[in-house]
């Protein structure tokens, strides 16, 4: 059993992922262009970074769905 998250907590988790994400995959690429070169941890990291970006995004476009969805179940006739 899941246990409980705060409501802000929960809000907050998809918009932390993609700044994460963003910093890391855009720090890494400039990073690696200051350098004149990819080194295989900046490459990995940049990767990271843009999986953590994208699996936030997807995290809150499915709650928005979900929301939208139970919402439209909710205010229908029966």
């Amino acid at each position: 059993m899941r246990s409980w998250t705060p409501q802000s907590l929960y809000d907050v988790k998809p918009w932390a992922l993609m700044v994460v994400g963003a910093i890391l995959g855009v720090g890494m690429m400039l990073w690696s262009l200051s350098a004149g070169q990819w080194a295989l941890w900046r490459g990995l990291l940049c990767l990271g970074g843009v999986a953590l970006a994208i699996v936030g995004g997807v995290i809150l476009q499915q709650r928005q769905e979900y929301r939208a969805n139970s919402k439209w179940r909710r205010d229908a006739p029966p």
